[in-house]
C-alpha cells in the first residue's frame, strides 16, 4: 500500500537509500502498481493524493456501522511469530532470531523468558531490532536459560508491559 511506503520511507534511511537504487522493486514490495509506480515518477500528486485518501478511508472505514475503529492510538499489538532456534541447553549463551510484527525499538523493548513448570522468569539481551516494511520486525538476542523444560518467549514494550506479544511455540532446554 502507498501509505504504508510512504510512512515507512519518512522514517527509514535504509529504505530511502534502498529506494534510490530501484524504486521499481521497492515499490512493488509495498504492493504499489504500476500506474501509481508512474505517478510517483511524474509527481503527479493528485493521483498520489487521490491514493493515499483512498487507501486510508480503506483502512479507516469499520466493515460494519457499529464497529469502531482502532487507529492504534495506545499500546502497539506485539506480535512474536516465530523463534530458532527452538532447542537450548541449560546454562549455555544461546543466540535467538525472533520474527514478529510491531516489535518496540531496541531502548524500549524487553525480552523475556517464562519456565512453564516453575514460571520461573529470566530477561534475555537484546542485540538489535530491525523493522522493515508493513512493521514486521527482526529481534537478534542472546538468553542464558538455568533450568531443563520449556520456556514461553515474550516481547514486550518496557512502557507498557502487560501488552506483550508472546509466542505460541516452546525453547525446549536441555541438559548439556
Amino acid at each position: 500500500m502507498l501509505v504504508y511506503f510512504i510512512a515507512d520511507y519518512l522514517r527509514n534511511p535504509e529504505l530511502q537509500m534502498r529506494a534510490s537504487e530501484d524504486p521499481a522493486a521497492v515499490l512493488a514490495e509495498y504492493g504499489i502498481t504500476l500506474d501509481i509506480q508512474q505517478a510517483l515518477r511524474r509527481h503527479d500528486h493528485a493521483a498520489i493524493l487521490k491514493t493515499a485518501h483512498d487507501e486510508l478511508t480503506a483502512l479507516l472505514t469499520p466493515p460494519h456501522d457499529d464497529d469502531h475503529v482502532n487507529l492504534g492510538w495506545g499500546p502497539i499489538d506485539i506480535v512474536v511469530t516465530s523463534v530458532s532456534p527452538s532447542m537450548a541447553k541449560v546454562n549455555t549463551p544461546t543466540r535467538l532470531t525472533i520474527l514478529g510484527r510491531s516489535l518496540p525499538p531496541t531502548g524500549n523493548a524487553r525480552l523475556s523468558f517464562r519456565n512453564e513448570l516453575s514460571n520461573e522468569r529470566v530477561d534475555g539481551t537484546i542485540l538489535s531490532i530491525t523493522t522493515g516494511p508493513y512493521a514486521q520486525s527482526t529481534l537478534l538476542g542472546e538468553v542464558t536459560l538455568p533450568l531443563i523444560g520449556q520456556w514461553k518467549v515474550s516481547v514486550a514494550s518496557v512502557d507498557h508491559p502487560a501488552g506483550a506479544g508472546e509466542w505460541n511455540g516452546d525453547i525446549n532446554v536441555t541438559a548439556g
